[in-house]
Protein backbone atom coordinates (compact mmCIF):
# COMPACT_ATOMS: atom_id res chain seq x y z
CA UNK A 1 0.00 0.00 0.00
CA UNK A 2 1.21 3.52 -0.86
CA UNK A 3 -0.27 6.98 -0.55
CA UNK A 4 -0.24 10.15 -2.64
CA UNK A 5 -2.07 13.31 -1.74
CA UNK A 6 -3.83 11.47 1.06
CA UNK A 7 -5.16 8.80 -1.31
CA UNK A 8 -4.44 5.11 -0.79
CA UNK A 9 -2.97 3.64 -3.97
CA UNK A 10 -1.96 0.14 -5.12
CA UNK A 11 1.69 -0.63 -4.49
CA UNK A 12 3.23 -2.85 -7.20
CA UNK A 13 6.27 -3.45 -4.98
CA UNK A 14 4.07 -5.59 -2.72
CA UNK A 15 3.12 -7.89 -5.62
CA UNK A 16 6.26 -9.96 -5.53
CA UNK A 17 7.00 -13.58 -4.72
CA UNK A 18 8.46 -13.83 -1.16
CA UNK A 19 11.53 -15.67 -2.44
CA UNK A 20 13.67 -15.44 0.69
CA UNK A 21 10.84 -16.71 2.92
CA UNK A 22 10.23 -19.66 0.60
CA UNK A 23 13.90 -20.64 0.42
CA UNK A 24 14.45 -20.27 4.18
CA UNK A 25 11.20 -22.09 4.93
CA UNK A 26 12.21 -25.02 2.74
CA UNK A 27 15.62 -25.14 4.45
CA UNK A 28 13.96 -25.28 7.85
CA UNK A 29 11.55 -28.00 6.72
CA UNK A 30 14.34 -30.31 5.54
CA UNK A 31 16.42 -29.71 8.67
CA UNK A 32 19.27 -27.90 6.93
CA UNK A 33 19.83 -25.23 9.59
CA UNK A 34 19.59 -27.75 12.42
CA UNK A 35 22.21 -29.91 10.71
CA UNK A 36 24.58 -26.96 10.18
CA UNK A 37 24.11 -25.84 13.76
CA UNK A 38 25.70 -29.10 14.84
CA UNK A 39 28.74 -28.63 12.59
CA UNK A 40 29.78 -27.22 9.19
CA UNK A 41 29.54 -29.79 6.44
CA UNK A 42 30.68 -30.52 2.91
CA UNK A 43 27.81 -30.18 0.45
CA UNK A 44 27.63 -33.90 -0.39
CA UNK A 45 27.65 -34.85 3.31
CA UNK A 46 25.01 -32.24 4.05
CA UNK A 47 22.83 -33.60 1.26
CA UNK A 48 23.04 -37.09 2.75
CA UNK A 49 22.31 -35.78 6.25
CA UNK A 50 19.09 -34.02 5.22
CA UNK A 51 18.06 -36.51 2.51
CA UNK A 52 18.43 -34.05 -0.37
CA UNK A 53 19.48 -34.15 -3.99
CA UNK A 54 22.98 -32.66 -4.17
CA UNK A 55 22.33 -30.55 -7.27
CA UNK A 56 19.12 -29.12 -5.82
CA UNK A 57 20.73 -28.45 -2.44
CA UNK A 58 23.61 -26.63 -4.15
CA UNK A 59 21.13 -24.14 -5.70
CA UNK A 60 19.41 -23.56 -2.37
CA UNK A 61 22.70 -23.12 -0.50
CA UNK A 62 23.79 -20.56 -3.08
CA UNK A 63 20.57 -18.58 -2.50
CA UNK A 64 20.97 -18.84 1.27
CA UNK A 65 24.52 -17.57 0.93
CA UNK A 66 23.36 -14.60 -1.13
CA UNK A 67 20.90 -13.72 1.66
CA UNK A 68 23.46 -14.05 4.45
CA UNK A 69 22.31 -17.29 6.12
CA UNK A 70 25.27 -19.52 5.20
CA UNK A 71 28.90 -19.25 4.21
CA UNK A 72 30.62 -21.59 1.76
CA UNK A 73 34.38 -21.80 2.18
CA UNK A 74 36.89 -24.48 1.16
CA UNK A 75 34.02 -26.73 0.15
CA UNK A 76 32.28 -26.54 3.54
CA UNK A 77 28.91 -24.99 4.29
CA UNK A 78 28.44 -23.25 7.66
CA UNK A 79 25.92 -20.97 9.32
CA UNK A 80 26.78 -17.30 9.45
CA UNK A 81 27.05 -15.60 12.83
CA UNK A 82 23.85 -13.69 12.07
CA UNK A 83 21.95 -16.91 11.28
CA UNK A 84 23.18 -18.58 14.48
CA UNK A 85 21.97 -15.62 16.51
CA UNK A 86 18.66 -15.51 14.69
CA UNK A 87 17.81 -19.21 14.93
CA UNK A 88 19.72 -20.70 17.87
CA UNK A 89 20.70 -18.13 20.53
CA UNK A 90 17.60 -17.31 22.64
CA UNK A 91 19.45 -14.84 24.84
CA UNK A 92 20.58 -12.69 21.92
CA UNK A 93 18.52 -9.61 21.01
CA UNK A 94 18.39 -10.76 17.36
CA UNK A 95 16.94 -14.17 18.22
CA UNK A 96 13.70 -15.10 16.46
CA UNK A 97 13.85 -18.90 16.45
CA UNK A 98 11.84 -20.26 13.56
CA UNK A 99 9.27 -17.46 13.77
CA UNK A 100 9.37 -17.14 9.98
CA UNK A 101 7.75 -20.56 9.69
CA UNK A 102 4.45 -19.16 10.91
CA UNK A 103 4.37 -16.92 7.83
CA UNK A 104 5.60 -19.83 5.68
CA UNK A 105 2.66 -21.98 6.82
CA UNK A 106 0.22 -19.10 6.32
CA UNK A 107 1.15 -18.94 2.63
CA UNK A 108 -0.51 -22.31 2.07
CA UNK A 109 -3.63 -21.15 3.91
CA UNK A 110 -3.84 -17.85 2.02
CA UNK A 111 -3.64 -19.68 -1.30
CA UNK A 112 -7.05 -21.17 -0.47
CA UNK A 113 -8.57 -17.66 -0.53
CA UNK A 114 -10.30 -18.01 -3.95
CA UNK A 115 -12.21 -21.07 -2.72
CA UNK A 116 -12.91 -19.46 0.68
CA UNK A 117 -14.39 -16.41 -1.08
CA UNK A 118 -16.80 -18.71 -2.91
CA UNK A 119 -17.75 -20.95 0.02
CA UNK A 120 -17.25 -18.68 3.04
CA UNK A 121 -15.64 -21.62 4.83
CA UNK A 122 -12.02 -21.81 5.98
CA UNK A 123 -10.08 -25.03 5.33
CA UNK A 124 -9.34 -27.39 8.25
CA UNK A 125 -6.56 -26.06 10.44
CA UNK A 126 -3.38 -28.09 10.71
CA UNK A 127 -2.45 -28.74 14.35
CA UNK A 128 0.93 -30.36 14.93
CA UNK A 129 3.62 -29.91 17.63
CA UNK A 130 5.88 -28.40 14.98
CA UNK A 131 3.21 -25.88 13.93
CA UNK A 132 2.61 -24.95 17.58
CA UNK A 133 6.33 -24.44 18.18
CA UNK A 134 6.64 -22.18 15.15
CA UNK A 135 3.53 -20.23 16.19
CA UNK A 136 4.97 -19.64 19.66
CA UNK A 137 8.27 -18.50 18.15
CA UNK A 138 6.39 -16.07 15.92
CA UNK A 139 4.25 -14.64 18.71
CA UNK A 140 7.29 -14.06 20.94
CA UNK A 141 9.24 -12.49 18.10
CA UNK A 142 6.48 -10.15 16.94
CA UNK A 143 5.62 -9.06 20.48
CA UNK A 144 9.19 -8.47 21.65
CA UNK A 145 9.31 -4.80 20.63
CA UNK A 146 5.72 -3.79 21.35
CA UNK A 147 4.89 -5.73 24.55
CA UNK A 148 6.77 -3.51 27.05
CA UNK A 149 5.17 -0.38 25.58
CA UNK A 150 1.70 -1.98 25.71
CA UNK A 151 2.22 -2.97 29.35
CA UNK A 152 3.45 0.53 30.23
CA UNK A 153 0.32 1.96 28.62
CA UNK A 154 -1.90 -0.45 30.56
CA UNK A 155 -0.27 0.45 33.88
CA UNK A 156 0.01 4.21 33.49
CA UNK A 157 -3.05 4.81 35.71
CA UNK A 158 -2.93 2.11 38.40
CA UNK A 159 -1.09 -1.13 39.12
CA UNK A 160 -3.53 -4.06 39.40
CA UNK A 161 -2.31 -6.47 42.13
CA UNK A 162 -3.79 -9.45 40.25
CA UNK A 163 -4.22 -9.82 36.50
CA UNK A 164 -5.75 -12.60 34.40
CA UNK A 165 -4.02 -13.02 31.03
CA UNK A 166 -6.28 -15.03 28.74
CA UNK A 167 -4.58 -16.71 25.79
CA UNK A 168 -1.23 -15.40 27.01
CA UNK A 169 0.61 -18.72 26.87
CA UNK A 170 3.61 -17.37 24.94
CA UNK A 171 4.24 -15.13 28.02
CA UNK A 172 4.81 -12.10 25.80
CA UNK A 173 2.82 -9.83 28.08
CA UNK A 174 2.80 -11.87 31.30
CA UNK A 175 6.53 -11.39 31.80
CA UNK A 176 6.60 -7.57 31.52
CA UNK A 177 3.48 -7.35 33.70
CA UNK A 178 5.12 -9.54 36.36
CA UNK A 179 8.39 -7.62 36.10
CA UNK A 180 6.43 -4.54 37.19
CA UNK A 181 5.08 -6.29 40.27
CA UNK A 182 1.77 -7.68 39.03
CA UNK A 183 0.67 -11.19 40.07
CA UNK A 184 -0.28 -12.80 36.74
CA UNK A 185 -2.47 -15.83 36.07
CA UNK A 186 -2.15 -17.08 32.48
CA UNK A 187 -4.89 -19.30 31.08
CA UNK A 188 -4.30 -21.11 27.80
CA UNK A 189 -4.86 -24.48 26.19
CA UNK A 190 -3.13 -27.44 27.88
CA UNK A 191 -0.51 -28.05 25.17
CA UNK A 192 0.64 -24.42 25.36
CA UNK A 193 0.77 -24.43 29.15
CA UNK A 194 2.76 -27.65 29.14
CA UNK A 195 5.28 -26.19 26.71
CA UNK A 196 5.66 -22.79 28.34
CA UNK A 197 5.40 -23.45 32.09
CA UNK A 198 9.09 -24.51 32.36
CA UNK A 199 10.10 -21.26 30.61
CA UNK A 200 8.67 -18.89 33.23
CA UNK A 201 11.61 -16.71 34.38
CA UNK A 202 12.70 -17.38 37.94
CA UNK A 203 11.41 -14.99 40.56
CA UNK A 204 8.34 -13.79 38.67
CA UNK A 205 4.83 -14.24 40.08
CA UNK A 206 3.28 -16.02 37.09
CA UNK A 207 0.88 -18.93 37.44
CA UNK A 208 -0.24 -20.93 34.39
CA UNK A 209 -3.68 -22.57 34.26
CA UNK A 210 -4.68 -24.99 31.47
CA UNK A 211 -8.17 -24.67 30.07
CA UNK A 212 -10.42 -23.32 27.34
CA UNK A 213 -11.56 -19.88 28.51
CA UNK A 214 -14.60 -20.13 26.25
CA UNK A 215 -15.80 -22.88 28.56
CA UNK A 216 -14.73 -21.41 31.90
CA UNK A 217 -12.46 -18.64 33.14
CA UNK A 218 -9.98 -19.14 35.97
CA UNK A 219 -11.80 -17.96 39.13
CA UNK A 220 -10.67 -14.68 40.63
CA UNK A 221 -11.02 -12.25 41.90
CA UNK A 222 -8.73 -10.17 39.68
CA UNK A 223 -8.39 -6.42 39.39
CA UNK A 224 -7.78 -6.68 35.64
CA UNK A 225 -8.11 -9.08 32.72
CA UNK A 226 -5.91 -8.87 29.62
CA UNK A 227 -6.72 -10.08 26.10
CA UNK A 228 -3.73 -9.65 23.81
CA UNK A 229 -4.52 -10.43 20.15
CA UNK A 230 -7.36 -12.74 21.18
CA UNK A 231 -10.64 -11.18 20.07
CA UNK A 232 -9.89 -11.40 16.34
CA UNK A 233 -9.84 -15.19 16.66
CA UNK A 234 -13.53 -15.34 17.61
CA UNK A 235 -16.90 -14.17 16.39
CA UNK A 236 -19.34 -11.68 17.95
CA UNK A 237 -21.28 -14.18 20.05
CA UNK A 238 -18.11 -15.73 21.44
CA UNK A 239 -16.56 -12.38 22.33
CA UNK A 240 -19.75 -11.09 23.94
CA UNK A 241 -19.99 -14.20 26.12
CA UNK A 242 -16.28 -14.03 26.96
CA UNK A 243 -16.59 -10.44 28.18
CA UNK A 244 -19.53 -11.45 30.36
CA UNK A 245 -17.55 -14.35 31.79
CA UNK A 246 -14.59 -12.07 32.51
CA UNK A 247 -16.83 -9.60 34.34
CA UNK A 248 -17.81 -12.37 36.76
CA UNK A 249 -14.21 -12.84 37.98
CA UNK A 250 -13.25 -9.16 38.34
CA UNK A 251 -13.43 -7.08 41.49
CA UNK A 252 -15.87 -4.11 41.52
CA UNK A 253 -14.53 -1.47 39.15
CA UNK A 254 -12.10 -3.98 37.64
CA UNK A 255 -10.63 -3.42 34.19
CA UNK A 256 -10.65 -5.36 30.96
CA UNK A 257 -7.75 -4.57 28.62
CA UNK A 258 -8.04 -5.56 24.96
CA UNK A 259 -5.15 -5.29 22.49
CA UNK A 260 -6.09 -5.94 18.86
CA UNK A 261 -6.53 -4.44 15.40
CA UNK A 262 -9.78 -2.47 15.45
CA UNK A 263 -11.67 -2.28 12.18
CA UNK A 264 -11.84 1.31 10.97
CA UNK A 265 -8.95 2.44 13.19
CA UNK A 266 -6.00 0.22 12.27
CA UNK A 267 -4.55 0.16 8.73
CA UNK A 268 -3.59 -3.46 9.39
CA UNK A 269 -7.14 -4.52 10.26
CA UNK A 270 -8.40 -5.31 6.71
CA UNK A 271 -5.59 -7.79 6.09
CA UNK A 272 -6.04 -9.35 9.53
CA UNK A 273 -9.71 -9.74 8.61
CA UNK A 274 -8.79 -11.71 5.50
CA UNK A 275 -6.29 -13.76 7.50
CA UNK A 276 -9.02 -14.79 9.92
CA UNK A 277 -11.36 -15.51 7.00
CA UNK A 278 -8.99 -18.19 5.69
CA UNK A 279 -7.86 -19.52 9.08
CA UNK A 280 -10.88 -19.55 11.41
CA UNK A 281 -14.55 -20.42 11.51
CA UNK A 282 -15.86 -17.10 12.82
CA UNK A 283 -12.89 -14.82 13.54
CA UNK A 284 -12.46 -11.34 12.13
CA UNK A 285 -11.72 -7.74 12.99
CA UNK A 286 -14.31 -5.71 14.83
CA UNK A 287 -15.32 -2.07 15.03
CA UNK A 288 -15.15 0.09 18.11
CA UNK A 289 -18.96 0.17 18.18
CA UNK A 290 -19.04 -3.65 18.27
CA UNK A 291 -16.54 -3.80 21.11
CA UNK A 292 -18.47 -1.13 23.01
CA UNK A 293 -21.75 -3.06 22.65
CA UNK A 294 -20.21 -6.36 23.77
CA UNK A 295 -18.57 -4.69 26.74
CA UNK A 296 -21.81 -3.01 27.75
CA UNK A 297 -23.57 -6.39 27.64
CA UNK A 298 -20.98 -7.65 30.13
CA UNK A 299 -21.45 -4.72 32.48
CA UNK A 300 -18.50 -2.59 31.37
CA UNK A 301 -18.50 1.11 30.61
CA UNK A 302 -17.34 2.60 27.28
CA UNK A 303 -13.70 1.78 26.47
CA UNK A 304 -10.89 4.30 26.37
CA UNK A 305 -8.91 3.86 23.14
CA UNK A 306 -5.22 4.38 22.43
CA UNK A 307 -3.21 3.34 19.37
CA UNK A 308 0.24 1.76 19.49
CA UNK A 309 2.09 0.31 16.49
CA UNK A 310 -1.07 -0.10 14.35
CA UNK A 311 -2.82 -1.87 17.25
CA UNK A 312 -5.49 -0.43 19.48
CA UNK A 313 -5.50 -0.75 23.27
CA UNK A 314 -9.04 -0.67 24.70
CA UNK A 315 -9.53 -0.27 28.43
CA UNK A 316 -12.98 -0.49 30.03
CA UNK A 317 -14.05 -0.65 33.66
CA UNK A 318 -16.87 -2.57 35.25
CA UNK A 319 -19.76 -0.21 35.77
CA UNK A 320 -20.87 -2.14 38.85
Amino acid sequence: MSTRGGMVLPNPDELRLPEELLVVGAAVKIGLFDALNEAPSALAELARAVGADTRALERVVEALGQSGYVDVKDGFVSLTTAAKRMFFEPEHEEYAGYACMHAYARLKTWLTLPEVIKTGTAPPKERTPERLRHFMDAMRHYARQVAPAVVDLCLEDTLPPRLLDLGGGPLNYAVPFAERGVSVTVQDVPEVVERMRPLIPAGLDIRMVPGDFHESVSPGPYEAAFLGNVTHIYGPDENRELFRRIADVLTPGGRIIIVDYVRGLSPRAPYMGVNMLVSSASGGVWTLDEYTAWLAAGGFGPPAVKTLDERQVLVARLAR
